[in-house]
């Protein structure tokens, strides 16, 4: 009976993301360990390598898709200010009703940090990374669907 029971809530857990369904009225209400308040920050669209060309390239990893097809490459950079950026480059992933972009240790989420929940499916831009980010642990960028509580795709950034 358990076996059914997990079955079942892996099957609706995975088709629940799909792009065509709409879950605005869905309302679900999962606690999310080590939460921390959200930032909601737009991204700003990259307009050539020129504008990164004043900042200093820190990390940088491959996107690697988990339960949707994620594509692209992501990097943080530090400008000449210390402030650190969160780049897009060539990005892609499904649409998806509650999508999250946090930074974490793993793509399980340990110790994350929500960096926008505002996010482009696709193309290239730039997130400020907020000055509470532990660059040294918090290296793995994940595309999460908060509702569902599915990994879309993830980058380890080394």
């Amino acid at each position: 009976m358990k076996k059914i029971i997990c079955i079942s809530t892996l099957i609706f857990s995975l088709s629940a993301c799909q792009k065509e369904t709409d879950f605005s009225s869905i309302v679900v209400n999962m606690p999310m360990k080590d939460t921390i308040d959200p930032i909601s920050t737009t991204p700003t669209p990259i307009s050539g390598m020129a504008d990164l060309a004043s900042q200093t390239l820190i990390l940088q990893g491959t996107f690697t898709s988990a339960v949707h097809t994620t594509t692209g490459k992501a990097s943080i950079y530090q400008d000449k200010n210390k402030n650190y950026n969160l780049v897009f480059e060539n990005f892609k992933t499904d649409p998806g009703p509650d999508l999250r972009i946090y930074l974490a240790e793993d793509k399980v989420l340990t110790n994350f940090i929500q960096i926008t929940d505002k996010v482009n499916t696709n193309g290239s831009y730039v997130l400020p990374i907020p000055s509470s980010i532990d660059l040294k642990k918090q290296t793995t960028v994940v595309i999460w669907c908060k509702a569902f509580s599915v990994l879309f795709g993830s980058a380890s950034l080394k």
